[in-house]
């Protein structure tokens, strides 16, 4: 966790999953940890291992099925439980996998809806909050879109602009569900450096689930990896392929990952 500064997200002995009347249902065990301003955390682990789960519920989509999600704000104050939608949309932005199909709408006007918790009750936008969308645009290189119909945009645009709307919202947290499922390789290496300069010029902290383990090695500075059970392991990239976890959770047959080299080989080809 970067610097000493006070935790901007802290989980206190959460367990996630669903309930459906008494009966519920866990995914994720119970597991305490905190983040500080300006981290990547990336959230891996096997296919139906809980990350969207977990995702959903430290943003407040979902409830846990114990312990708490604190943002920064206190006990009291920062309890996500105990807070409306209009003060989590002042504390969080999400960026789901697939975007929205908002009609004939255009660039500028998504992206215009991230400064909703800014506005008054009729939505209109002030300077400050068209300042705020420009700004946005221009960051992830979308500024020459802002007249396009969203829906007449590639994957790889349409990604952008969400991300535009995260960064118009200007909150300290944004989480990302798997956002370059549906991408090629030039546009992942896009997104890749366009996460890494929102949280290094922005200061933003991003939790990020993702398959890409070699993006998560490389660019992450906390990871949290569930295995199959449902158990979280935090830490620094570097001591969880060390301590084995990442091997340990991921490899499977003849694919295993090497520690030194930090990366999965095949022993059968290698």
């Amino acid at each position: 966790m970067k610097g000493n500064k006070s935790p901007l997200l802290e989980l206190k002995n959460l367990a996630t999953g669903y309930r459906s009347g008494r009966i519920s249902k866990e995914v994720t065990k119970s597991f305490t940890t905190s983040v500080s301003e300006g981290n990547i955390i990336c959230l891996i682990g096997p296919n139906g291992s809980g990350k969207t789960t977990l995702l959903k519920t430290i943003s407040g989509m979902i409830k846990p099925l114990s312990g708490t999600v604190l943002y920064a704000g206190g006990e009291k104050s920062g309890d996500i439980s105990k807070m409306s939608a209009g003060e989590l949309a002042y504390r969080r932005a999400l960026v789901l996998t697939k975007p929205p199909e908002p009609g004939m709408m255009s660039v500028s006007e998504i992206v215009s809806l991230g400064r909703a918790p800014h506005t008054d009750w009729k939505g209109k936008l002030s300077a400050v909050d068209r300042e705020a969308v420009k700004n946005s645009l221009e960051i992830t290189g979308s500024a020459p879109l802002s007249n396009r119909i969203f829906r007449t945009l590639s994957d790889g645009e349409k990604q952008k602009v969400m991300i535009s709307r995260a960064l118009a919202q200007d909150t300290p947290l944004i989480f990302f569900d798997e956002p370059a499922a549906f991408l090629d390789l030039p546009s992942r290496m896009e997104l890749s450096w366009l996460l890494t300069g929102i949280r290094d010029k922005g200061g933003k902290t991003l939790v990020i689930t993702t398959h890409d383990i070699d993006f998560a090695l490389k660019y992450s500075d906390l990871m949290w990896i569930i295995d199959s059970e449902g158990t979280v392991y935090d830490g620094l990239p570097d001591n969880l392929a060390a301590g084995g976890i990442i091997g340990r959770v991921f490899s499977r047959g003849d694919i295993t990952f090497n520690i030194e080299k930090k990366q999965f080989e095949n022993r059968m080809h290698p």
